[in-house]
């Protein structure tokens, strides 16, 4: 009888252990599932933001607003730019993407006449 006991005992905590290894399963797959929905979800928005982004960046709408709230853009003037002075190791004093930033020409220098950086002015016109 006593074996019995034991081997009951025994029995009923391995089934114990089975399930409670069972059920942790069961939650970390709810817990996989529910990352992989956030996932997607954030995914998704930041797929809109850069959508908003390039969209709010691009040349026609930002020209849109620029004439709406009746800003003109005009070259800057001599006295109004600055040169840095070149360094020891051939930089003009700045890190590289910025030298490479002022390097490349600037989209918007395409639509206006002169340099390819401008200044906002707002127009007399009311």
């Amino acid at each position: 009888m006593r074996r019995f006991v034991a081997f009951m005992i025994c029995l009923t905590l391995a089934g114990l252990i089975y399930v409670s290894a069972e059920v942790e399963a069961v939650k970390i797959g709810y817990t996989i599932r529910k990352q992989d929905e956030m996932k997607v979800q954030l995914l998704d928005r930041a797929r809109a933001l850069k959508y908003n982004i390039d969209r709010l960046e691009a040349p026609h709408n930002l020209e849109r607003k620029l004439v709406a709230q009746r800003i003109q853009l005009e070259s800057p003037r001599q006295w109004q730019t600055l040169i840095m002075p070149q360094s020891a190791n051939g930089t003009k004093g700045q890190s590289l993407a910025q030298e490479s930033l002022f390097r490349s020409p600037n989209f918007f220098g395409r639509f206006f006449v002169g340099t390819a950086q401008a200044e906002a002015k707002e127009s007399g016109r009311n």
